[in-house]
């Protein structure tokens, strides 16, 4: 039996056709994971923002940051390997990156001006901390500078204490307001010049807050080996104000 020869397609029908086909490889490649329809990732390219979980509200900041790597190689390591190492999802249900550096509040002291006051640097602190009602801690990280923070202090109150200067425990008077200054930056004094990246956490409703900075500093010692050797990472609880760094941040300036 003869067998019966298809009719060619109109012009019409060829078109519906080639329209069907390229919307199915446009259906194909949008299914594919991001990087498989392009090359290589670059410099330019830049991670997610967010790493896992919701909108983030932030309870912790992370500043990362390196006087050699650039800022988009700091973002990969955030995403591919800082994130991943801290976070589990239960206790650090947030992570997000690529936010801008939190506000810190610096109190820079005047290592020269102390000298010449007679006074040490512990004898420094605890006049601030006797002002400010609360007791200096040291700034926990990676490579974190020589620093401290007073965790809660605001501006108001250390500008307040210059009507009644505080008294250290041996019965001596400080003003410390005349052996520092206090400035807003976004980064320690020795770090301006780096690049940086800042990484915001979030915990469970029901897990404890205070706890997070002990459970993410041990998470982060653990994790020390996995980085570049210059690459730093300074552990800023985040205060009441919208990407603002919780307390007054204190520095003593390089000696002369």
């Amino acid at each position: 039996m003869t067998p019966k020869r298809r009719r060619p397609l109109p012009r019409a029908g060829r078109g519906r056709l080639a329209a069907r086909g390229a919307l199915a490889a446009l259906v194909f490649c949008a299914a594919l994971p991001a990087g498989a329809t392009q090359a290589s990732a670059t410099d330019d390219v830049q991670p997610p923002a967010l790493v896992w979980g919701a909108v983030p509200n932030g309870d912790l900041y992370l500043l990362v940051a390196s006087p050699r790597l650039g800022k988009s190689e700091l973002q990969q390591l955030a995403a591919k390997t800082i994130g991943p190492g801290i976070g589990d999802n239960q206790y650090l249900t947030q992570v997000w990156s690529n936010r801008p550096e939190p506000i810190q509040l610096w109190l820079s002291i005047d290592p020269a001006r102390l000298r010449e006051a007679g006074l040490s640097r512990d004898q420094a602190l605890e006049a601030a901390g006797a002002k400010l009602g609360v007791s200096a801690q040291p700034n926990s990280g990676i490579g974190v500078p020589s620093s401290w923070r007073y965790p809660g202090a605001t501006r108001e109150k250390f500008q307040a204490w210059t009507d009644t200067p505080p008294r250290l425990a041996n019965g001596s008077v400080v003003d410390l307001s005349a052996l520092a200054t206090l400035t807003y930056r976004q980064a320690p004094d020795s770090w301006e010049a780096w690049n940086k990246v800042t990484l915001s956490l979030s915990i469970a409703a029901e897990t404890n807050r205070d706890s997070l900075e002990g459970v993410v500093s041990g998470r982060l010692k653990a994790l020390a080996s996995k980085l570049p050797e210059d690459v730093s990472i300074l552990i800023l609880p985040a205060g009441h104000g919208l990407g603002e760094a919780d307390g007054i941040f204190v520095t003593f300036g390089p000696d002369e």
